[in-house]
């Protein structure tokens, strides 16, 4: 599962205590799930008036994370939430983190688009060597794509409908593509997703295959 990874940084600032030190900046980073409307939100660090703390510093100390997502497992003591949607759309993300040695709780509100994520990648090889053989577009499974390649002679050579396009590098009668540089067209059902460009199919002998 490809990764497509978003940072996000979120400012707080809070009036100074002469006596105690206190936060001035939390932030935390959101990563996209390509599988699902799906997010992580990783806490990244604390920066106080008086010194700042890496997140994994902080593990065991004065800190409490609450987030409003279902929590998973700290990775490496770093406070970990995930958020799942239903739909495209814009959603609220809470985190408060309570501090200790102030008795405060510091909240943070962010608000974050999720939309259909679509990735095309630009070259392949089917060569049958195992290593990118399959020219692959994927999303986030909800959209189904429907995609035309054409040759740069404006031949269509392939076309398919499908959450996930698998193209293994031949034509829609069965035969291998030539090398070169084809076009595509891509659409989903929301008419505010029209996407076009080029792949590169890099087989220099795929005419001694078959």
């Amino acid at each position: 599962m490809l990764q497509l990874k978003k940072f996000i940084f979120i400012l707080l600032f809070f009036i100074a205590n002469s006596s105690i030190a206190q936060i001035d900046t939390i932030t935390f980073r959101i990563e996209p799930d390509l599988a699902s409307f799906k997010i992580k939100c990783i806490a990244q660090k604390i920066i106080g008036d008086t010194s700042d703390f890496q997140l994994s510093d902080t593990i065991g100390s004065a800190f409490t994370f609450n987030w409003n997502g279902t929590i998973e497992p700290t990775i490496d003591g770093v406070p970990i939430v995930t958020y799942e949607f239903e739909a495209a759309g814009d959603y609220v993300i809470d985190l408060s983190v309570y501090e200790d040695a102030t008795g405060k709780t510091f909240p943070v509100s962010k608000t974050v688009n999720i939309q259909d994520i679509i990735r095309v990648p630009n070259v392949f090889s089917p060569n049958d060597d195992t290593i990118n053989d399959l020219f692959i577009v994927q999303s986030n499974g909800v959209t189904p794509i429907e995609m035309s390649i054409y040759s740069r002679t404006g031949v269509m050579v392939y076309r398919s409908k499908a959450q996930t396009i698998v193209w293994d590098g031949r034509t829609s009668s069965g035969l291998r593509a030539s090398e070169g540089v084809y076009f595509y067209i891509l659409t989903t059902d929301n008419p505010d997703i029209y996407r076009t460009g080029f792949i590169h199919l890099f087989c220099p002998d795929c005419d001694k295959l078959d």
